[in-house]
């Protein structure tokens, strides 16, 4: 009985399981109007593949032609035209020579004025000790006329002293 039941369950779940492949299997088939869409579009891709092909033959020929009109503008103005161009191109290469010239001259001058500002922040600060130093010297002299001055005052004293006692 419980077999037969679990039998009928698998049975049930087999033909569900069967009915879902069926339907996915139709589901991922293209229908015919895009069977038909396809078959259209490939021969558009087609056609277009064979339009750039002229499209490119059409574009060759004409860098051709350029090519040969440039020869010709070239023979018609002859050396002085080529030697314009020469010119033009020596020019060109003269001016990029500058560029660099300049752009080399800048970072150097970037860092000169850096070096520069380094200099002089270090030079202000040795005016400083140097002021502070001069200011000490003569704090020191000032001091020295002192005991310079006191000390002739004690030896005029002294020699004072020395005539009084030997006057008495």
């Amino acid at each position: 009985n419980k077999q037969a039941m679990q039998l009928e369950a698998a049975a049930a779940q087999r033909a569900a399981l069967e009915k879902r492949l069926d339907s996915a299997r139709a589901a991922s088939q293209p229908s015919e109007a895009e069977v038909a869409r396809l078959a259209e579009l490939a021969k558009e891709i087609k056609a277009l593949g064979k339009r750039v092909g002229e499209g490119e033959k059409k574009v060759g020929a004409a860098d051709a032609t350029l090519a040969s009109l440039q020869e010709q503008v070239l023979a018609v103005g002859g050396i002085k035209l080529r030697a314009q161009k020469s010119k033009v191109e020596t020019l060109g290469e003269q001016v990029s020579g500058l560029q660099q010239a300049v752009t080399k001259a800048e970072v150097g001058l970037e860092s000169k004025t850096a070096a520069q500002a380094k200099l002089e922040a270090s030079l202000s600060k040795q005016q400083a000790t140097a002021e502070g130093l001069e200011r000490q010297v003569r704090e020191l002299e000032e001091g020295l006329k002192k005991l310079e001055d006191d000390a002739f005052e004690v030896h005029e004293r002294f020699k004072a002293c020395e005539q009084e006692k030997a006057l008495k």
